[in-house]
């Protein structure tokens, strides 16, 4: 420890002694190095090192921590993080190890980083992720997008990718491949990094915002759990729900999970997958068609068929019924004459029957009906007979 001058028992030191004594103080009380953690603010890399701020609110205290991290302890910090699918960068919550450092040029007190608890930030993440995802759902954030309807041919297209990805290019392939007259409407954006976020919420509402649009696809091929963060992010799970067009999203790879997956109207596990899914909307619609066609023409067929046997019976009944209903009706004639001639009176009469009138032509029907002197006539089949009534 640096040589003091004493005054009235007090050590006086330079500024420069006092730099060395605070160091000195620093190591012996910290010797094995101290875990600190916080916030990461203001990360700067102007070379090769990182430099940047640790703080920490409590009840509307700040408290902050300068923090160093030198190139080689660099390189092994962000190692492990890339590892747990983490960038170091504002924002993310870490704890540090490393050993305090009073610069006495600055009169900056400092903690020279060394190494970085990956299970702390990844535990913190997940508790990040667990609580937004709690806030979505009781919301209804998650539901509302699905419950758009994907129209009945969804033909026009618009997709949202990095159109250098090699995700979109399969994907592309895929729809071109299917021979399917799709419309696309592309919009280039960052799938990664800071501008990602802004640039995909852009997109998405500038296609809600257009009704020439059936479908939307937000599409980003497989990377890190780093290279991904950015479809956890809240605000991009807001304009999925608020979208106007149902969203399907390709997100990574078979094992990954945004949060824009859960919230989107169709989750598939990949670009190319994606493109499959619309494909099938469209493939299902045509052979729907397809087979509705072969039921119209077997009914068609069926209907023109039983119309042309009836056609076929209705010419026959035309050919035969006349013939019959005349044979028939001349028989009832036939009848009808039998028995108008068995009621004719000249038939009658033929068989010994006869009508005898008065003079005033009244028919004689009891002897009450004349008396004596009266002239009768008498009609017999071949003729008449006058006679008087003698009693």
């Amino acid at each position: 420890m640096a040589d003091a001058e004493w005054i009235n028992g007090v050590p006086s030191y330079t500024v420069g002694q006092f730099s060395q004594v605070v160091n000195e103080v620093l190591k012996q009380t910290f010797s094995d190095g101290v875990w600190v953690e916080g916030e990461v603010q203001g990360a700067k890399r102007p070379n090769p090192h990182l430099y940047f701020t640790l703080i920490e609110n409590v009840d509307g205290k700040k408290a902050q921590l300068n923090i160093n991290l030198f190139a080689g302890a660099l390189r092994n910090v962000e190692a492990k993080l890339r590892n747990l699918g983490v960038e170091l960068k504002d924002g993310l919550r870490v704890r540090l190890y490393g050993k305090p450092d009073y610069y006495g040029p600055f009169g900056k007190l400092s903690l020279n980083v060394s190494d970085v608890d990956t299970q702390f930030t990844a535990g913190d993440i997940a508790q990040q992720r667990a609580a937004l995802l709690k806030k979505l759902m009781e919301s209804g954030a998650t539901k509302r997008n699905k419950a758009k309807q994907v129209p009945l041919v969804p033909l026009r297209l618009g997709i949202i990718s990095s159109s250098q990805a090699a995700g979109f290019a399969d994907a592309r392939q895929h729809l071109v491949d299917s021979g399917i007259g799709f419309s696309i409407t592309m919009c280039d954006v960052r799938v990664q990094g800071e501008d990602a976020v802004p640039m995909i919420v852009g997109a998405l509402r500038a296609f809600s915002r257009r009704d020439d649009i059936d479908v939307v696809m937000l599409m980003r091929g497989g990377g890190s759990k780093s290279d991904l963060a950015a479809f956890d992010d809240e605000r991009i799970a807001m304009a999925i729900a608020g979208c106007a067009h149902p969203v399907f999203t390709g997100i990574g790879h078979e094992i990954d999970q945004s949060i824009a997956d859960i919230c989107a109207h169709t989750e598939c596990k990949t670009p190319t997958a994606c493109a499959d899914a619309v494909i099938e909307y469209v493939a299902d619609f045509l052979s729907d068609l397809a087979n509705n066609a072969v039921r119209v023409r077997s009914a068609t067929s069926t209907a023109l068929e039983r119309a042309r046997g009836r056609v076929r019976m209705n010419r026959e009944r035309l050919a035969t019924r006349p013939r019959y209903m005349l044979t028939r009706e001349q028989q009832r004639i036939a009848v009808h004459s039998a028995t108008l001639r068995g009621l004719d009176p000249v038939v009658t009469m033929a068989r010994g029957w006869s009508i005898t009138r008065a003079a005033d032509g009244t028919i004689i029907r009891s002897t009450n009906d004349v008396k004596s002197g009266d002239t009768l006539t008498t009609l017999v089949a071949d003729g008449t007979i006058t006679s008087t009534v003698e009693k």
